[in-house]
């Protein structure tokens, strides 16, 4: 038969118990919620700060982003030496980009990491500015400046306004890219690599995602006019 003091030891135990049970299942409830949705929760972040950032703004907080656009120049032709124009640096906002059928019109930049992402649509540097004659490659997200990049339809014009001339380029070609696909280069790298003067545009697919997403919707554009730009002269 148990005492009086094994009895109260028991009764504490029990009500320890009884406390300290339900505060271990709500924190193991709490982690198991926080595992699951973090997938979702970060992309949802991501686009809240996306979508309510100016997207004019010539400075990004603590990233760099100077314009050196300021309106048309009304150069829509003839041949431009390098001495001739600013060469953007890497976070310039150097122009403006419009796509036919579409609604994006939005802000140019130099460069293309995450914080300039949310400014606009970003010019890879591994690619070649406007006038050049070889491949351009450029991005935005699919939740915000390319949203309604998969309207545009062949025959449709692509205008681009720089710090140096006036380029427009007509849409001829549109692709689905799988990212996880050893052989995805092979279908926009002969475009980007080769001796004409493309346009790429690409964002994340399908296009109203939020989550992380192996695929790439891409637009490809024929140079039509604008003026031609001697880099080595």
């Amino acid at each position: 038969m148990k005492t009086n003091s094994e009895k109260n030891r028991s009764k504490k135990g029990y009500r320890k118990g009884f406390i300290l049970l339900p505060i271990v299942f709500l924190l193991c409830g709490y982690i198991l919620f926080f595992v699951c949705l973090t997938p979702i929760i970060k992309p949802l972040a991501s686009v809240y700060g996306i979508a309510f950032s100016n997207a004019n703004a010539n400075t990004i907080g603590e990233t760099r982003t100077n314009s050196i656009f300021s309106g048309s120049t009304g150069i829509h032709d003839g041949y431009l030496n390098y001495d001739d124009f600013e060469v953007p640096s890497w976070g310039d906002i150097f122009g403006t980009i419009k796509v036919g059928g579409t609604d994006i019109d939005c802000d140019l930049i130099f460069g293309d990491d995450s914080d300039l992402l949310r400014k606009g649509a970003c010019m890879s540097i591994f690619s070649h500015i406007p006038g050049c004659g070889r491949g351009i490659l450029v991005a935005a997200h699919n939740n915000t400046y390319f949203h309604t990049l998969p309207q545009a339809q062949n025959g449709d014009l692509v205008n681009i306004e720089t710090n140096y001339g006036s380029y427009v380029y007509r849409v001829y070609d549109q692709r689905i890219v799988n990212l996880n696909d050893p052989n995805n280069r092979s279908q926009y790298a002969d475009e980007l690599n080769g001796n004409e003067e493309i346009l790429i545009l690409y964002t994340c697919y399908p296009i109203d995602t939020l989550a992380s997403t192996p695929e790439r919707y891409f637009v490809f554009c024929e140079f039509v006019s604008g003026p031609q730009v001697n880099m080595y002269e």
